[in-house]
């Protein structure tokens, strides 16, 4: 999840002490909520959260498809955990593992005709993920082809009861428009996220869904449109499933291809689409192997888990369960020089000055406060024009982050007389692109007086 995961961690940590912090749009309301509980240790415990939130969200969209009277549902269990992209981030602080929960129960819910609940449950999926708003539109094609539509208002609860509490505390009466980062960004062209090809997310579909899932659910997703116009009718599940890949890829897809809501073209988002690919490659093997015996069919469906798992570990890359001793997700170049930056300030005692940068990697690494200047703020704070920030502050300055989110250019700092460079870690790794970008440079911020003499 790079730096996201520590940050969703922080906002959710310090929620209780601020909690204007439960109201954070990007963190999103809900997801504070329930994981701020799981926060108040270490990042770990938003790690399993979110592991035992895929696991069980996994359990609950086989429940649904075994209440839509189909066979060896448990098949989709691992099909869904084991897709690269989900399985890549379940080591995370993300709150795409809490969505997919969320969407499991729902489904759920509303395969044992819990209607009314499983629509104030859906209602506030954009509270937990901004593609919440997407996946809404999957469940009115539901609604609209069970015929179902006296219980559509009840889609609208979630977004009521946020804004209404958004309203009264902030006195914006369209808190949850005005209030959304990424439509804020957007608007006010704060922020330029970088575009790409239409077909972005169909070239990185293997290493996304792992070429058995792509293979599978291609051919399960063909299969499906056509029995559905050629019968005329089809299972709900799969009208839900279908119909929230179409939305959600082409969004994403879309977002990407214009440059627009601070998209990046990452490819994390599309974990969530894992349940739905699974639900649609359980299409095609299930048609072809009904009619075999049940020893048959039980071999046929382990045989192609084992084949979807062991995909899920060579695309991520993550070590075997035997190898015990193996890490998953070693640090990356920027924790890595981040950490060297906080143990060399600790070496020199200047680790209890107020300390600015970018990273929220280090605040969790360091213990330090984001949210009381007196213990650190981001740079992206710095006034350039007009620099509140106070004596003997240190500055941590990095060639991407900084640069990048933080808006704050080397020179600034490196020609600013109040700022003496204390050290350079340079960075081991240099892309073409862009050769200081693993850099550091830790500056001190001098009184005036010194800088008179």
């Amino acid at each position: 999840g790079g730096m996201d995961s520590w940050q969703h961690f922080l906002i959710s940590k310090y929620a209780p002490q601020y909690p204007e912090l439960f109201l954070d749009q990007w963190n999103k309301p809900v997801f504070t909520i329930i994981s701020a509980w799981f926060c108040q240790g270490q990042i770990d415990q938003l790690v399993y959260m979110n592991i035992f939130a895929i696991t069980l969200g996994a359990l609950f969209f086989s429940f649904a498809l075994k209440s839509y009277g189909y066979k060896n549902s448990w098949v989709i269990i691992p099909f869904i955990v084991f897709m690269p992209e989900l399985f890549l981030n379940s080591i995370s602080g993300l709150t795409e593992p809490l969505a997919l929960l969320m969407i499991g129960i729902f489904i759920w819910l509303w395969s044992k005709s819990n209607h009314k609940s499983a629509l104030i449950l859906a209602s506030f999926l954009p509270f937990i993920r901004t593609e919440g708003f997407v996946l809404l539109g999957a469940v009115f094609i539901l609604i609209i082809f069970e015929k179902k539509s006296k219980y559509l208002p009840w889609l609208l609860i979630g977004s009521l009861v946020m804004n209404f509490i958004g309203y009264f505390i902030t006195s914006k009466p369209f808190w949850i428009i005005t209030e959304n980062p990424y439509w804020k960004h957007e608007i006010n062209g704060t922020f330029d996220p970088g575009n790409g090809s239409l077909f972005y997310f169909v070239n990185l579909a293997r290493p996304m869904f792992g070429l058995i899932l792509v293979s599978i659910g291609i051919l399960g997703f063909i299969w499906i449109v056509f029995d559905w116009f050629r019968l005329k009718k089809m299972s709900p599940i799969y009208v839900f499933a279908v119909s929230s890949f179409v939305l959600y890829f082409l969004a994403h897809s879309a977002i990407y291809y214009l440059g627009i809501l601070g998209s990046h073209g990452l490819t994390r988002p599309m974990a969530l689409i894992a349940p739905f690919i699974a639900i649609i490659s359980y299409y095609p093997i299930n048609t072809i192997l009904i009619n075999n015996g049940h020893r048959f069919r039980i071999l046929s469906f382990t045989f192609i888990t084992i084949l979807v798992v062991y995909n899920g570990y060579k695309e991520t890359k993550f070590p075997f369960p035997w190898k015990l001793k193996a890490i998953a997700i070693p640090m990356d170049v920027t924790q890595i020089n981040f950490t060297k930056a906080g143990n060399w300030l600790k070496v020199k005692g200047l680790e209890n000055r107020c300390i600015v940068h970018q990273s929220p990697f280090f605040n969790c690494k360091f213990n330090k406060n984001p949210y009381d200047v007196k213990s650190s703020y981001y740079i992206w704070s710095i006034d350039q024009n007009n620099d509140w920030s106070r004596d003997s502050t240190i500055i941590i300055w990095d060639g991407f982050s900084a640069k990048r989110e933080g808006n704050m250019p080397l020179e600034w700092l490196t020609n600013n007389p109040r700022f003496e460079e204390l050290l350079f870690i340079e960075g081991t790794e240099k892309p073409s692109d862009d050769a200081h970008r693993f850099d550091i440079h830790i500056f001190e911020k001098k009184p005036a007086s010194l800088n008179s003499k």
